[in-house]
């Protein structure tokens, strides 16, 4: 019955979202392929890379993706089960790994940033599998500290290695050149911020509960923190405000960029105060409300080229419907639908799709993207469909990884202790209930006989 109350309730939230995906898709079909304007005079710089690509480099990336996408990944979550072959994964991934280095070396073009930062992907490998080879030969001590250290490198290699993979496409399309190195910057870190958040919500939630206890705080209370933050940066660097020229005259962008970052900060520090001793399950609106605020602003945002505006849209829509199904998640918490250690709810991973959304539109509205996409002669509609995609994989990655640690680590009693605990003082107090209730009725039978 509580299932069916639950799906009831959900059935009009659901309706929204399919009507929110809706508006988005439409809105983005735009005016077929006409969403120029005028061009700047870099314009044909950015397009698909004539040269084809060379043998070597295929290998590279082919290699590449074996080791850091699938072994080492594989490596790390068999040492979170404490799985006694996570060594042999180790050394395997750092193997095919090297190869995949040497492979890059081949193909040559050693100094752009793509190369450079390969040398410290190098290094990383080689502290990693030293680390492992001496934790499993035994010629170090092994201590809780130096095997937290190991997790915490396999973890961080996660992030470098997407780090690699966005300066590697970077490099192969020529991007964040030309004069615009800052603007593309700003989208790819603020970007990549969402997602790796949205990763860390969803690891978090499968793993310690659907309310993820651990936290200690309402997870809005690190959000707002982190929102706090960035508007704080935002406030005095969207129009060079450390600057002492005053011949700089303020544009739309500078007065909306920069007031999103004071409505940041102070929306963010507003958060801070409410949820600071709040428990787990004391959820707070505000950084949805923050959220939704920066997803009209963008949504109206304009642009000098029509593409441009239509993918600020699509990055606006993301936040609208991240904040807006943030807000019936919280609903639906409050309401008791779900309990602290339960498994998260299907809807609970609506949010974090559209926060990992949200920070993919926002990468691809970089204005050497747009002009890319115009010369390549995309539409956006198929352009949001593509970086959805990427969303859905990203989801299917993690989960995977999460099912896998889960396999590996056998039983889940100690994800769900709490809940059983839960359960079985619920089930006593209940039959302890029943036979009160019983032995009333019997003694109330007695006196009326009587």
């Amino acid at each position: 019955m509580a299932n069916t109350g639950l799906c009831v309730q959900m059935r009009p939230i659901s309706l929204m979202a399919v009507v929110l995906a809706s508006v988005v898709l439409v809105g983005a079909h735009g005016e077929s392929m006409n969403m120029t304007g005028t061009l700047p005079d870099d314009a044909p710089f950015y397009k698909w890379p004539d040269e084809p690509m060379g043998w070597a480099l295929k290998v590279h990336l082919v290699l590449c993706f074996i080791a850091y996408v699938v072994i080492l990944p594989v490596g790390l979550v068999m040492e979170m089960a404490g799985h006694q072959y996570q060594w042999l994964a180790q050394l395997s991934g750092a193997g095919v790994a090297f190869l995949g280095i040497v492979f890059g070396w081949v193909h040559g073009h050693l100094g752009n940033v793509y190369a450079r930062y390969g040398w410290f992907m190098l290094s990383l490998l080689v502290q990693q599998t030293a680390t492992n080879l001496g934790l499993t030969l035994g010629a170090v001590p092994r201590n809780k500290k130096l095997q937290l250290f190991y997790r915490m490198v396999g973890a961080l290699q996660l992030v470098y290695t997407y780090v690699g993979m966005l300066l590697g496409g970077i490099r192969f399309l020529n991007l964040c050149s030309q004069g615009h190195l800052g603007q593309c910057v700003s989208h790819f870190a603020r970007g990549s911020a969402l997602i790796i958040g949205a990763v860390c919500i969803l690891v978090c939630m499968r793993v310690f509960g659907a309310v993820i206890v651990e936290l200690r705080r309402p997870l809005e209370l690190y959000l707002s923190i982190i929102m706090m933050l960035v508007g704080a940066i935002g406030t005095f660097t969207e129009h060079n405000f450390f600057q002492t020229s005053n011949t700089d005259s303020w544009s739309h962008k500078d007065l909306q960029h920069t007031l999103i970052g004071v409505s940041w900060f102070a929306g963010g520090l507003l958060g801070v105060l409410m949820t600071c001793r709040s428990h787990p399950r004391s959820r707070n609106p505000i950084p949805s409300l923050i959220f939704i605020a920066t997803g009209i602003a963008m949504i109206t945002h304009q642009q000098d080229l029509v593409m441009a505006s239509h993918t600020h849209f699509l990055f606006g829509a993301a936040l609208v419907c991240l904040g807006l199904s943030t807000i019936a998640e919280i609903t639906l918490l409050a309401a008791g639908f779900v309990k602290d250690h339960d498994q998260p709810a299907l809807f609970q991973f609506v949010p974090v799709f559209f926060m990992c959304a949200s920070g993919m539109f926002l990468m691809g509205s970089n204005r050497d993207m747009v002009l890319f996409l115009i010369n390549s002669h995309i539409d956006v509609a198929t352009y949001a469909l593509i970086l959805l995609s990427f969303c859905f994989v990203i989801m299917f990655y993690f989960y995977v990884l999460v099912d896998l640690y889960f396999a590996l680590a056998g039983p889940q009693s100690a994800k769900y202790r709490a809940l059983e605990q839960h359960m079985d003082r619920r089930s006593t107090s209940s039959q302890t209930s029943t036979l009160n209730h019983s032995e009333s009725h019997s003694s109330l039978a007695s006196a009326a006989f009587v």
